[in-house]
Order: structure tokens, then C-alpha cells, then sequence
């Protein structure tokens, strides 16, 4: 299991950009700091366990198909669920306080995810096209 982390790890670590890292970074943040907010929220508890998940399920994409480009699939098959909760179960509540610490927190999560399911739904087309 070690070492298709390592080949994974290498293999993103090739085929990004600097920018595509700091985008990698932001993600890290934002969905680690759902610490902030997991003793009193539910849903950010669940973003914790969706972000931990993640991992696992992106490395057994890349075990099965060998692409770094592929991984979008585990972001697809968690975050999307994801982020149909976090519309219905907060957004969609009455009592949601957007302007709150936590409002604007699952705003920007919603909003991260958003970019990154783009991304990854590009990449996936890409590869399934020949192109990458």
C-alpha cells in the first residue's frame, strides 16, 4: 500500500503545475479546517471523514488505472455526495447564517468543491478523449 502512495504522490507531483499545488494546498486547508467546526457541527464532521476518505479511494483509482489524472474519480464518487449534503442539510436550512464563521466556511468548501469536481471532470474527459 506504501508504495502505490509513493507512485501516486510521484506521479501527481509530475504532472502538476505550480499553480494546480497552491490549488492543492488550498483544498488541504479548507477542508482541514472543518477542526474548527467539528464538535459542533455535524456536516463538518462529515467533511473531515469525506476529505480523510478521499485518500484511500484516490489510491485505489490509481491502482486500477495508473493515471494521476484519473484520481479526479474518488473526488467525484466523495466530494459530490458531499456536496449535495452540505446543500441540503445547511444551505437549504432556514436557520443558516451565511455571514457566520461556519456559513462562510461551508461556502468556500461548496466553492472549492465546485472548482475541483470541474477539474476533474475535465481531466477525466480528457483522458477518456486520448488527450492526456
Amino acid at each position: 500500500m506504501k508504495e502505490i502512495y509513493l507512485q501516486m504522490v510521484l506521479a501527481i507531483q509530475e504532472a502538476i503545475t505550480p499553480a494546480i499545488r497552491i490549488w492543492l494546498y488550498w483544498i488541504a486547508i479548507i477542508f482541514l479546517s472543518s477542526v474548527i467546526f467539528v464538535w459542533e457541527y455535524k456536516s463538518a464532521r462529515i467533511a473531515l471523514a469525506a476529505f480523510v476518505l478521499t485518500l484511500p479511494v484516490a489510491i485505489l483509482v490509481f491502482r486500477l488505472s495508473n493515471s494521476a489524472h484519473l484520481i479526479g474519480i474518488a473526488h467525484i464518487a466523495v466530494w459530490g455526495p458531499l456536496a449535495f449534503y452540505l446543500i441540503k442539510n445547511e444551505l437549504m436550512r432556514s436557520s443558516f447564517q451565511y455571514s457566520a464563521p461556519y456559513g462562510v466556511w461551508v461556502v468556500l468548501l461548496l466553492a472549492t468543491i465546485a472548482v475541483s469536481l470541474a477539474f476533474d471532470v475535465r481531466d477525466i474527459a480528457l483522458v477518456l478523449l486520448g488527450r492526456k
